[in-house]
Parts: structure tokens; sequence; C-alpha cells
């Protein structure tokens, strides 16, 4: 393979070590540069075929990066990639307005970063090279996430010492959203939800949202004291963890201990016989949600590339994980459940006879387990897309939260995807809007004062006018009890907060049909 010449813009470090390690291994030429003005430097005597670049860059912006190196003759022929931690339809919009050729979501998928690049370069030919691991080896990413977890668990523990007069909200701003882009990179989804939820808080109100700071900060320091309790543990990874791994910079945290909880009994009854083919997955992933499924009393295969319906036919569930070169999902007519990066399975839309659902990576195995509950337990209800409505109008959303920031958050994503949208306060008021208004869908919060989020769908289930609309459930963390218990009482979907509202916008589609 040629040695394509790449520069890397990016001011987390962790970040900027993935990206190099791993391109590095795949025979490309990578420099780096902390800040768009050291890229300015670096361009004086390196000329690379493409540039990754972060749009949130200290000083100069990504966007003011790009424009200024597409308005010089010069430059203008390099490549340009955006890294976003959103990618909401109006960032992705102003990363091409300013001239990127194309955007990279953060978390980085280790996976299939190096057959995004090689498609920019090489268009036309195969995207990913032949006969090379797709992955940084172990070893590289345990230095790498060891660091991480030390950095971070000093930042939070100096976060929750300031809690109070002395929070400066810009700076721990900046610290939420380099863990919202480095934490997915190397294995820590969690973290990633929960850093870009505070980023978007403090975002939208500062500090002025005290109690909802302290309690997301909060969450992150433990966060990172159990990751460092439980070893560095990663998935695929082989380097055994540190002996004596750091203490948390605030002792109050205290060390939680990792645990591997045993699935629970609905979804062990769900499970437990079914049989699971499992398409398009590394083998050491493979393995895993072989090892996950075992758990669960359920039989699962490794059937390698993308099967055909023949060989697929004796399996009960498909799980089946895609990347950027995947041209299409078969219609298998059974359930399936498609795994992969956010760009991919937007651009699938997997719609075929309503028995898809979907996980964007990076996952854990947990989330996995319970996405299949859901598919398997969905399937049995029979439940298909909507039809459009017969005006031909927009489709009509209540959001429901007495949270104002995931309110706003929720109701303007709905509102950039096309749709018409209401909000309430509470779940008295929501009921009442829900029964008033009769929207297509409704997206409400567990946790609600004046009736819970399962009370009011207890009562639109049991109203005739209102048992047919589609119901999305928020939940706090992820809790099986709470997703079992919505599923029971008739809830369509859930997504788990923090969230990506790219991901809830794709999951109210999914329910809502192509027309949506």
């Amino acid at each position: 393979m040629p040695n394509e010449s790449i520069l890397v813009v990016e001011d987390t470090p962790v970040n900027m070590k993935v990206v190099r390690v791993l391109l590095s291994r795949h025979g490309f030429d990578v420099h780096t540069a902390g800040t768009a003005e050291e890229a300015l430097e670096v361009l004086e005597r390196f000329r690379p075929e493409l540039i990754l670049t972060d749009l949130q860059l200290p000083g100069m912006s990504g966007l003011d990066l790009t424009r200024k190196l597409k308005s010089d003759p010069a430059t203008r022929d390099i490549i340009v990639l955006a890294l976003t931690a959103f990618a909401m339809k109006k960032d992705e919009q102003r990363a091409y307005d300013a001239g990127c050729d194309g955007y990279i979501t953060k978390p980085i998928d280790t996976r299939t970063l190096p057959g995004v690049i090689q498609n920019y370069l090489r268009r036309g030919r195969s995207v990913a090279p032949q006969g090379v691991n797709q992955d940084v080896d172990g070893a590289s990413l345990d230095e790498i996430r060891r660091e991480f977890l030390v950095d971070g668990t000093q930042q939070a523990g100096r976060l929750v010492q300031t809690l109070g007069a002395g929070f400066d909200a810009a700076a721990a701003r900046v610290t939420a959203h380099r863990w919202a882009g480095a934490a997915g990179s190397v294995g820590y989804p969690e973290i990633t939800r929960a850093a870009r939820e505070l980023e978007t808080v403090l975002d939208q109100n500062g500090s002025g949202s005290s109690e909802r700071v302290r309690e997301l900060v909060e969450r992150l320091a433990h966060m990172f004291a159990e990751a460092q309790t439980a070893g560095l543990q990663h998935t695929g990874s082989k380097t055994p963890p540190p002996a004596s791994p750091p203490q948390p910079a605030d002792a109050t945290l205290g060390l939680l201990a990792a645990r591997q909880e045993a699935p629970s009994p609905a979804v062990l009854s769900a499970l437990s016989g079914k049989r699971f083919a499992l398409a398009g997955f590394p083998q050491s992933e493979a393995s895993r949600l072989a090892k996950a499924l075992d758990a669960c009393q359920a039989f699962s295969r490794d059937l390698g590339a993308m099967p055909d319906a023949d060989a697929i036919r004796p399996f009960d569930v498909v799980i089946v994980n895609v990347t950027s070169g995947t041209p299409a999902i078969p219609a298998w007519n059974k359930p399936v459940l498609i795994v992969g990066p956010r760009e991919t399975l937007v651009r699938l839309q997997p719609v075929h006879n309503g028995g898809e659902d979907f996980l964007f990576a990076p996952w854990t195995t947990e989330e996995v387990i319970l996405r299949a509950f859901f598919a398997v337990s969905r399937a049995a209800q029979g439940r298909a897309p909507q039809a459009a409505p017969a005006s031909g109008g927009k489709r009509r959303v209540v959001v429901a939260d007495d949270d104002s920031t995931i309110r706003a958050l929720v109701e303007g994503a709905v509102g950039n995807a096309g749709f018409e949208c209401r909000v309430a306060t509470d779940g008295q008021a929501a009921l009442e809007l829900i029964r008033s208004w009769q929207p297509d869908m409704a997206v409400l919060d567990v946790n609600m004062p004046n009736r819970s989020g399962f009370e009011v769908l207890s009562g639109l289930r049991n109203d005739p006018l209102t048992r047919e609309i589609r119901v999305i459930l928020l939940t706090a963390r992820q809790q099986e009890t709470d997703v079992i218990r919505g599923f029971g009482l008739g809830a369509d979907d859930y997504v788990i907060k923090p969230f990506s509202p790219m991901e809830l916008i794709a999951r109210m589609k999914r329910l809502l049909g192509k027309n949506a």
C-alpha cells in the first residue's frame, strides 16, 4: 500500500494517540498538530493528501482552518474530513459549507476508520485494505486507555472539589467535550454519554442548572473510579490490568467494584432457547456476544460474512455488524439487530418489515442483550410501522420531560427533523395534551412529577383513542427493570439518557415508517 500522508489536527491527547497509532499501523504517513495554528505551521513544510481535523479547537476552529485551506490555491485540493462529536444536521451542513469533503463522528470507531480514510483517498477502489487488522493492537490501546482513565479521574476529582462558588463552567464544558469525544474511542461509551449530556447542559445553561451539573459531574467521577477498580477492562483487550490502579483524586468518591450482573428472569424467559445468527463481526466480538448469549441460555453461531437467506433460515434472530462498506441489509423477514457506525446505520435506514432494531457503535454486550430482548419481545407483538397520515401533513410528536435542558434538546431535534412538536413539563399535562392533540408519537421521560412516564403510558394504552400512539421512553440510566416494565406496559422503544438526538430521531423514524 502506498505511504499515503495524513495530518491529524486534534487537541484531545487520547483521540490524537488512538488515530495516530491506528493509521500508522495501516501504513499511513501520519503527522499531528494540536491546534489549527500549529497545523498551518506544519503545512509550510509538509503537504498531506488528507487532513483530519476536529471542529472544536482552541483558538482558530476547525471550520475556520478549513475555510482558509480551501481559499488557498496551494492547499485547496487537500481532502479535509471534519471530526465532530454530535453530527447534528446543522453541524454537518456547517462543515460542508466551510469546504469539508466529509465528516466522521466521535467517538472514533477504530474498526472502520482506516476504511473510511481509504474510501476518500482511493475513490472507486475497495474501501478497506485486505489482510490487515482493522483495530489498534491491545497493548497500545491499553496504554492509551490507562492514560485516559488516570487523567480523567484527576480532572473529575478537581471538578467535584470546585462545585459551588469556584466552579468554572466554561472550563468544565471544554473538559466534558474532550471526554465525550475520547471515551467511546477507547471503549467507555457510558462515559461518552454522560460527558455529552454535561457538555449540553453547560452549553445551554452554564452553571445555571446547578443541581443537574452536580449530578452529572459526580456521576462521571464515579464512572472513572469504577473503570479503574475494574482493572481497565475493555472488550478485546488481552493485556493484564495494572496491579495497583491509581486512586481517584477525591478520596470521598470511594471505589466502586465492577460486577457482571446475571440476566433478569424476564430476559432469560424471552431469550432462552432462541437461536441467534451472528454476522459480520470480528472474531473477538463474536466470541464476546456468544458468551453473553450463552449466559441467557440462548444458542448462537458465528456465520462470518453477510449470510444469505438459506444460511439464516434455522435462526430466530440475526445480529449483524455493518461497516462503512456495507451496501445494504437483506430482507430476512425475521427480527434483526443491526450494530455499527451512526453514519452507516442512518444511510442504510433499515425498515424492511418493522422487525429491525439498531444500536450505534460503540456498544457493550449488555446493550446488545437488552436490545435483543426488546427485538424478540416486539416481534411477538407483531406491531408494524405506522402508515403515513392520510392528510399527508407533518407527523405530530409530544415530548414530555420535566428537565428544561433535555426538553429543549429533544424539541429542537424533533423540529429540525421535520416533525410538528409540542411539549409538556409533567405527566398529567402530557396525558391531557396527548388525548386532545392526538399525536403520532409521544416521547416520555420515565421520571416526571404528577404522573410518571409509566403511568402516562398505562393511561394511553388503556384508552381506545390513544392506544395506537407510538411511545418511546427516556430512561435516566440503563436499567433492565425500567426497560422491561416499559415494554410490559406497551412501550414501542426506549432511549437511555444521556443520548444522541440523532439516535432518538432514527428510532422515531423506524417506528413511524419510511414516510416519516
